[in-house]
């Protein structure tokens, strides 16, 4: 049968994903089992299902009371607690799973919780994967979260469709079961979203009066209702985030400023809530309606989606769910547009831009279709690596690798010949990308905050210095490459060196750190070039990696480790080693425009090793003194007025946590100031004080 042969083809490809994942270091079956779940999560928070998912294998006891877990998941303000487990078969051979199988991992999973209430990481590893993630439960629950969900994620075929709840302690545990033909709809190329059916009478809720607007050529047809906000609560309680499949951003939790707007009218005056909302808009693939005492009213909802009010739902849901607040006053507003399936990749993006006025949408929001992205594609087709053997594959929507193998490779020759002009391990998506970029830009604790969070954050940024409709050129193209190279190096060192937990995290304070210390200058047209960093340039990371990551568990004195990465006190700790420098790597020495600077070359110059030194001796200076050096050059007289002028611009590149970094001549002036200034006995303390509100910064 023809679904027989596509669910083959799916297995078949997905089994290649998590291969490729693997990157050749598959030593037993457990690694390939996480790097199947790694895919697998890596798509369910791309879609919003779960957030900041970490894959970590964890088995504890023996015979039937065996507690097992391949992952975890839970939003920084986590008010539930989601739990991945596997089933995975190495044969991929779409093979069934017996429903007694698919209860027995469940309740394994379910233990686990049991397990990390006891605490049962106190009888692990501290300096492991599995203590790191069960103590991190341990935490959650007793913070109070009451609320758990089992993901049970299978490449092979079952029957089972639902478990039914239960109680684990005080926590309500439900199960989720992903297995292959479920994976399928949702990660298949051109089936982004699994198709959501609401019957409002079958869940016991009443019909939703609407007015109907007539359809414009048969395109679409567009109802305006109005949604009780138990409604609301209930739809989005049974189908959670795969409502907001198709909605441009995550929910912005409830510290923003129109959630907690959102969040009081609801406690305070809830039968205002319709007055002070803008409402949502809804699409949907199917939609039926039908008379209820002569008003015509909605009875079914088929693939419903939130594209824009996913705040204003989440916000309702959480003030019902967490809050206990009554919602039998809250209304919202609503627009219902029933979409054709070919018309959903054009209007939906439409209908979010425009719609939204509640808070503004940022072009970069819409991320895939962003010109930056677009070019990035461009860029990737064209630009062959040194010698035209091999390109490098940017995947701006997901399952383009997939589909172009397909389409390419039909025959075993055609295949082996795409691997090769395309390797898998030159393969790299837009949180890829986001990922090596901010690693690259010293931010190693925005990429420890997890794929979305890291990957929003490196958009805002991009707008924000480059505007919403920049196009990268090939410099920027072989730059971004050469940043990848480096940080693939980097994982690689990592996981040879058998870091036993936080590899993650260890690669990307590595690589920030030898951004750091070479002030953004490393050769990155050189290891274009080349396609790999130097023998010497992999010998230096593998020493620096073991300091960067006992610093990095010692900065946390006690604290969960994989939290204390997310702060920017983690990244200070680390960037103040003072690691050796025992060779100059051959990259130490970039001709031209610094990295992340936005300084152009200076004519005829180029960066030495000691012009490295100088910037990282300036980069190591902390704000406060360069703005006191400012202060005491304008007071005294020591410092030319130009010179005052750097030491206050690199007091706000200090400030900013050298996003910037000095140009050449900043810095070899910022040392020249420095050396002043111990000549004549400047102190930062007995600096003398300026009343700027007076007299201004300069």
């Amino acid at each position: 049968m023809a679904d027989d042969r596509d669910l083959s083809s799916f297995a078949a490809l997905l089994a290649a994903e998590a291969d490729d994942r693997a990157l050749g270091d598959m030593e037993s079956g457990e690694f390939t089992e996480n790097a199947f779940v790694q895919v697998v999560t890596d798509h369910l928070a791309e879609i919003g299902m779960i957030e900041n998912p970490v894959v970590c294998y964890f088995h504890s006891g023996s015979s039937s009371r065996v507690a097992r877990l391949n992952g975890y998941a839970a939003a920084d303000e986590a008010d539930r607690i989601d739990l991945i487990v596997a089933i995975h078969d190495s044969l991929n051979e779409c093979s069934p799973v017996a429903s007694a199988e698919i209860s027995r991992v469940a309740g394994q999973a379910a233990r686990s919780l049991a397990a990390a209430a006891r605490k049962a990481h106190e009888q692990l590893e501290p300096a492991s994967d599995p203590y790191a993630m069960v103590r991190r439960i341990a935490e959650l629950l007793d913070d109070g979260v009451r609320e758990a969900r089992v993901f049970i994620l299978t490449n092979g075929v079952s029957a089972v469709r639902a478990i039914n709840p239960l109680k684990v302690g005080d926590v309500e545990v439900s199960f989720e079961v992903y297995d292959l033909r479920r994976l399928m709809r949702t990660m298949a190329t051109g089936l982004s979203r699994e198709v959501i059916d609401i019957d409002l009478q079958a869940m016991g809720l009443d019909p939703i009066p609407c007015v109907p607007m007539p359809a414009a050529n048969g395109e679409f047809e567009s109802y305006l209702a109005i949604f009780p906000g138990e409604t609301l609560y209930r739809m989005y309680d049974e189908y959670g985030p795969r409502l907001l499949e198709y909605n441009v951003r995550a929910f912005l939790q409830a510290a923003g400023k129109v959630n907690r707007g959102i969040r009081d009218t609801l406690r305070n005056e809830p039968q205002h809530f319709m007055a002070f909302n803008n409402g949502i808009s809804v699409t949907v693939d199917e939609i039926v309606t039908g008379q209820i005492d002569g008003v015509r009213a909605i009875l079914r909802f088929k693939g419903l989606q939130i594209v824009n009010g996913g705040q204003t739902t989440a916000s309702i849901h959480r003030a019902r769910k967490r809050d206990r607040l009554d919602l039998s006053r809250v209304h919202v507003a609503a627009k219902v547009t029933r979409l054709p399936v070919e018309s959903v990749e054009r209007m939906v993006p439409q209908i979010s831009r425009f719609a939204n006025t509640q808070n503004v949408i940022q072009e970069a929001d819409f991320s895939s279709n962003e010109p930056y992205h677009i070019a990035l594609e461009r860029l990737s087709k064209t630009q062959w690596c040194p010698g035209e053997q091999s390109r490098w594959f940017y995947e701006r929507s997901r399952g383009q690798y997939q589909t172009a193998m397909n389409i390419e490779g039909t025959t075993p020759a055609r295949l082996r010949a795409f691997r090769e002009r395309t390797p898998p391990g030159q393969r790299f998506s837009k949180t890829d990308l986001a990922r090596f970029l901010n690693s690259w830009s010293r931010l190693p604790h925005v990429v420890s905050g997890g794929t979305q969070k890291n990957f929003i954050s490196f958009m805002r940024a991009l707008r924000e210095s480059r505007g919403a409709r920049w196009e990268p050129d090939e410099r920027y193209y072989r730059d971004a490459i050469a940043q990848a190279i480096v940080y693939q190096a980097a994982a690689r060192i990592v996981r040879q060196e058998g870091f036993p937990a936080y590899r993650l995290n260890d690669t990307t304070y590595l690589v920030a750190y030898v951004s750091h210390r070479t002030a953004g200058r490393l050769r990155l047209d050189e290891i274009w070039k080349q396609q790999k960093i130097s023998d010497e340039l992999a010998g230096l990371m593998r020493a620096w990696s073991h300091p960067i990551d006992r610093e990095i568990q010692t900065s946390a004195a006690g604290r969960n480790v994989t939290e204390w990465c997310k702060k920017i006190e983690c990244w200070t700790a680390v960037r103040r080693l003072d690691l050796a420098l025992r060779s100059v790597p051959p990259e130490w020495g970039a001709e031209g425009e610094p990295t992340q600077s936005d300084d152009p070359p200076e004519s005829g110059t180029q960066s030495s090793a000691d012009e490295h030194v100088a910037a990282v001796r300036c980069m190591s200076v902390p704000s406060e003194t360069w703005f006191a050096l400012h202060l005491w050059g304008r007071k005294n007289g020591k410092l030319a007025d130009w010179q005052i002028g750097i030491a206050l611009t690199l007091s706000g590149y200090a400030g900013d946590v050298w996003k910037r970094t000095p140009s050449v001549k900043q810095a070899r002036q910022g040392v020249r100031i420095l050396e002043i200034a111990e000549t004549e006995g400047f102190s930062a303390e007995t600096a003398p004080q300026i009343d700027e509100s007076v007299n201004g910064p300069g």
